[in-house]
């Protein structure tokens, strides 16, 4: 007789529990077990760790930004290692599943993504976590009043096609805080600032960092090289200070700026009824 997942869970003695975790960015997966042994579910395998691997429960208290969901690991666990030089410039998803060894039925128990990574012991990590409950209490509309563009460079509200200013470069040197390239020099000084910088982490998808100043060949950069190949082939991209000029010269883009340019230096609501 084949047992179902709540038959399990109601038993006596048969239930054998095991967590899944599933971590992914874009096309990339990390996939890991609670068990003593691999799990294979479909067509994705779950690594078991060795030193093992737990979860503190998820937490339902109201206040969704305070529920932080941690995961125990291995400190050399792959998924946490991007941390160690700062921050991913994109967001790393957690998916967890319960489910019992020899049942093929997982159940969905959370979903979130990773806030941080610290490590309180040389052989371990803790990855802590946010659910995507407290992402819905994030702002929403960010529409202001103001002389600067409030669209971001690329979004659709933008609409430049990043593609089409991205510029391929070499790195000739890196000294920790920023990367020499000698095509950075064929365009001018502070071209880049504010842009950033791109390099491959596998199947497709690229991590990215921004540029703080540029100057001749020298692109600085917020939070430093460290964990930029020195082999890599860099998409360089130009920013933007939101300001008419620019997003008309730099861009051509006039059409879909979303400031006012010729604003009044002052508020219509400062109490003077003359305005």
């Amino acid at each position: 007789m084949t047992m179902t997942f709540n038959s399990y869970e109601q038993s006596i003695d048969a239930g054998q529990p095991v967590a899944l975790y599933r971590f992914s960015r874009g096309v990339l997966r990390w996939l890991y077990c609670s068990a003593d042994r691999d799990v294979t579910v479909g067509s994705e395998v779950y690594r078991s760790l060795s030193g093992g691997m737990t979860d503190a429960g998820a937490k339902f208290t109201g206040d969704a930004t305070a529920d932080k969901f941690v995961v125990t690991a291995p400190a050399d666990i792959e998924v946490a290692q991007p941390w160690r030089t700062g921050c991913p410039s994109d967001q790393i998803e957690l998916t967890v599943f319960d489910m019992h060894y020899g049942d093929n039925d997982p159940r969905l128990r959370w979903a979130g993504r990773i806030q941080s990574v610290n490590w309180p012991a040389l052989d371990r990590c803790r990855i802590t976590c946010v659910s995507r409950d407290a992402e819905m209490g994030q702002p929403g509309l960010d529409d202001a009043y103001s002389q600067f563009c409030t669209a971001t460079l690329g979004d659709e509200r933008c609409g430049v096609n990043l593609t089409a200013h991205q510029v391929p470069m070499t790195i000739q040197s890196m000294d920790g805080a920023a990367v020499q390239c000698a095509a950075a020099a064929g365009y001018p000084d502070g071209w880049f600032m504010a842009g950033w910088v791109e390099w491959p982490i596998g199947s497709g998808e690229y991590d990215r960092r921004h540029i703080d100043r540029h100057v001749g060949t020298e692109l600085r950069l917020l939070g430093g090289t460290a964990g930029i190949p020195a082999s890599a082939t860099l998409r360089v991209l130009p920013g933007c200070d939101f300001l008419f000029g620019t997003c008309t010269d730099k861009y051509a883009n006039s059409d879909r700026f979303r400031g006012i340019p010729d604003l009044e230096r002052r508020s219509p609501f400062d109490g003077n009824a003359v305005w």
